[in-house]
């Protein structure tokens, strides 16, 4: 019995290796818009930009380098040295500058602008909660006492709202079972729900884009051994999102609960060190207003400064093609920058 049992297991882990193996080819057989080896597993986020990378994203329109300390660079600067004092930002690709080069950031701008340095933090496929575990883990390594920055820029968009509240990000899909941290509500109140372990998934991602799609002998037995965690996990992923989807509305989080969660988590990281927050509003339409939730929020917080993205586009003639749809272009960056800079002097 003890033979049939082996036997058996054997002969199905050997087939859902061929299958992930399969799976993992198909993804890797299409270039990934992004440098491999540029996300990274991080075990409380679920997922995280790796630092010292340094090449051209795939159709060579931007380039995409990163400090050793994490954040993002411009082509030619210096990967090692820093300068303390200067501007922090958290968010997603929008304060990345996805499409744009690192100098064209509002990020960078600003900083230009004051003459101090530049900490782009901002991740594509971020959410708040990714953006507060960051900055933690940052305090944590003593990344935050080294850079001792003097104004936090929080990018802010309606898309961040949902991301918060699910455990599956964007960079996601079927064939990879990932999650991240998200938050969640129960009769204790809002806390953050950490992500499943998934280090092997971007081991064998990030293996499969920098060798290639055949199936060599390192490759099935990595795969073979993982075959059970990558079964456990499908099966977990999917009791969670019958889970997301069956949620009573009483117990769902609410967007005054994400900013209020958000923002609180901020100011008691960054309250010691007295560096001034600013919320950064970035539309994505013509119509796009800050929701009425973000200022009930705002209210509570009247330390935060807040910055209207729709009103910086419009004052400064940005044509909606720079931001509609889209990550803002160069000119919306500009805008952000020029009505955060206004604020600040």
């Amino acid at each position: 019995m003890f033979s049939v049992i082996v036997v058996i297991f054997l002969i199905f882990n050997i087939i859902i290796t061929y299958l992930i193996h399969s799976q993992l080819g198909e993804m890797a057989s299409k270039p990934g818009r992004w440098p491999a080896g540029s996300y990274i597993y991080d075990k409380e986020i679920g997922f995280d930009f790796a630092p010292c990378i340094s090449d051209y994203i795939q159709d060579s329109s931007f380039y995409v380098k990163s400090h050793q300390m994490g954040y993002r660079i411009g082509e030619n600067e210096d990967a090692v040295s820093f300068r303390p004092g200067g501007i922090l930002s958290l968010g997603c690709s929008l304060t990345y500058g996805d499409e744009v080069d690192s100098e064209e950031t509002f990020t960078q701008v600003i900083a230009d602008s004051l003459e101090i340095p530049a900490y782009n933090y901002g991740i594509s496929s971020f959410s708040y909660v990714h953006a507060l575990l960051k900055a933690q883990k940052l305090k944590d390594e003593g990344l935050l006492d080294k850079l001792k920055p003097k104004y936090i820029i929080l990018g802010c968009w309606q898309g961040l709202l949902n991301r918060s509240r699910t455990p599956f990000p964007p960079i996601a899909s079927k064939n990879v079972p990932l999650t991240a941290a998200y938050l969640a509500k129960d009769e204790s109140g809002i806390k953050i729900n950490y992500p499943l372990s998934t280090r092997h998934v971007f081991e064998l991602v990030t293996m499969y884009r920098k060798e290639g799609t055949d199936l060599s002998l390192r490759k099935f037995v990595k795969i073979f051994m993982s075959v059970p965690r990558f079964v456990y996990i499908y099966l977990k992923n999917n009791r969670l999102f019958q889970k997301m989807r069956d949620i009573k509305s009483s117990n769902k989080v609410s967007d005054f609960d994400v900013y209020d969660f958000y923002f609180t988590g901020i100011e008691n990281l960054f309250s010691a060190s007295q560096a001034k927050i600013i919320v950064l509003f970035m539309p994505n339409n013509a119509k796009d207003q800050p929701d009425e939730d973000l200022f009930k929020a705002l209210a509570k917080h009247p330390d935060i400064t807040f910055i209207n993205g729709l009103r910086a586009v419009k004052k400064y003639g940005v044509s909606t093609h720079d931001y509609q749809g889209k990550h803002p272009q160069p000119a919306a960056h500009r805008a952000y920058a020029l009505e955060t800079l206004s604020r600040i002097k």
